[in-house]
């Protein structure tokens, strides 16, 4: 009798150890995935820094399989592209720019399809879906790609997508506010607040400014005029990422008979990159609970104003337009919130196994040293497990300027100067042998990283 009772506490006792390793390995998961997604691209930015995209793209073509391996080909299609265009290949940019496209579109799809349960997984262990803004901005890159190619058409459609995109982000906020709504009340964790996950942004004045000269020049009347009147729609809605004058040359007037205008585009600085912030909270009276989260921060440009002369002419200053980096930061808050609530649902759902786990050790009378430390292990890998996906692309520039000059017909040489907030230069860059066309769509594009 008494080797039968001993023979089931023997029984119990591993029932009770085998639960708590379950436990263990169903709700702390991350613990033992390993999720490093860091790749050093300093060289490349370095290059870039240095004016020398060339070398830039071929050191990040050598990185391209680590970077695939860590971050996955969206990342690496959208890096490749982004350089691939400042280097003057334009055709294999947009190559590789819309494969990056259609894998976002794909992410996209999968992720308003995909079990809820998927919540209770840390971002860093999916695969990487692409940002809004990364998404947005694509194609005006592509847009500028074809008109590098003389070909209009096919920029206006690609401009025409993004404004679509544009319009789509109000549902898609809405649908991660669904997402977070569901999955709390499926876990039975209440009510959550997600009016957070609003953005301010809707319109970008640069997609439709660069809509307006490629439709004016297409003789699209009032498709340039509806482009036009929403570039000035962008700035009167949205004056907390429009801090700045509505360019004066949206309003300009045609140009004098016999005169064509070259119209200048120039982009400044770096995007923001993702960091990672940390907070604790209490789950419990007895619990504590770290949670891991995304945001972007803005990376300073010393670019404050830049200058352009041409050939004999006068000299014009650019104005600027778009911060891309206002509207990166913007339209990543809603990701950002949904990555936080997101990771409080998750410490809550693990409070929840961390008191089962507890219960059943009340109902062990003998606990070996195997089985604290695996106590233990528990609460750290609630810890451990919480990493926030700082993922994402890493070569969009930071602010956007434009301007422009009404010329005779012929060929000019172009002077660059990006000058700081004191007016001290600090760069200047020469465009030799520009043609300026009669009756076309005489764009200049320039980019200065520093």
């Amino acid at each position: 009798m008494a080797k039968g009772t001993n023979q089931g506490m023997r029984t119990t006792h591993h029932m009770i150890f085998t639960t708590r390793l379950l436990c263990l390995l169903l709700l702390c998961p991350t613990l033992f995935l390993g999720c490093s997604s860091y790749v050093d691209l300093s060289s490349s930015h370095m290059h870039i820094m240095q004016g020398n995209y060339d070398k830039a793209y071929q050191n990040l073509q050598m990185q391209a399989p680590s970077l695939l391996k860590a971050q996955g080909p969206i990342i690496v299609n959208y890096d490749l592209g982004m350089l691939a265009r400042l280097n003057k290949n334009y055709q294999e940019s947009n190559t590789l720019l819309s494969e990056s496209e259609r894998l976002i579109r794909e992410a996209y799809t999968q992720s308003i399809t995909a079990n809820i349960a998927s919540f209770i997984v840390n971002d860093n262990t999916k695969a990487y879906q692409g940002e809004e803004y990364e998404d947005i901005y694509l194609n005006l890159f592509k847009a500028l790609n074809f008109l590098a190619l003389g070909q209009e058409e096919p920029a206006l459609v690609e401009l025409n997508r993004s404004m679509e995109k544009q319009a789509l982000l109000k549902q898609k906020y809405e649908q991660y506010r669904k997402q977070v709504r569901d999955y709390a009340s499926q876990q039975g964790l209440g009510g959550v607040n997600t009016e957070t996950f609003a953005a301010s942004f809707s319109t970008s004045a640069l997609t439709n400014y660069l809509a307006s000269l490629v439709a004016q020049s297409l003789g699209e009347i009032s498709t340039a005029y509806y482009a036009k009147e929403q570039v000035k729609h962008a700035f009167a809605s949205q004056p907390q990422l429009y801090r700045f004058s509505l360019p004066s040359s949206v309003e300009q007037s045609d140009p004098q008979e016999g005169k064509a205008r070259l119209h200048l585009l120039s982009f400044s600085g770096q995007a923001p990159q993702k960091q990672e912030r940390w907070e604790y909270f209490s789950v419990s009276p007895t619990n504590h609970a770290k949670i891991a989260y995304p945001v972007l921060v803005g990376r300073y440009s010393n670019v404050q104003s830049i200058r352009v002369k041409a050939t004999g002419q006068e000299e014009t200053v650019l104005q600027k337009i778009e911060s891309i980096s206002d509207v990166a930061i913007d339209t990543f808050r809603s990701k950002s919130e949904l990555a936080k609530t997101k990771a409080v649902l998750r410490a809550m759902a693990k409070a929840v196994g961390i008191a089962i786990y507890d219960s059943v050790a009340q109902q062990d009378e003998k606990v070996t040293a195997a089985e604290e430390l695996l106590g233990l292990i528990f609460r750290v890998a609630q810890d451990v497990s919480e990493r926030a996906d700082v993922r994402s692309t890493h070569f969009l520039p930071s602010e956007a300027w434009v301007g422009s000059i009404d010329l005779d017909p012929g060929v000019y040489d172009l002077e660059l100067s990006f000058l700081n907030a004191s007016g001290r230069v600090l760069h200047t860059m020469t465009l030799p042998n520009q043609e300026v066309k009669l009756n076309a769509l005489n764009l200049c594009e320039t980019y200065y990283a520093p």
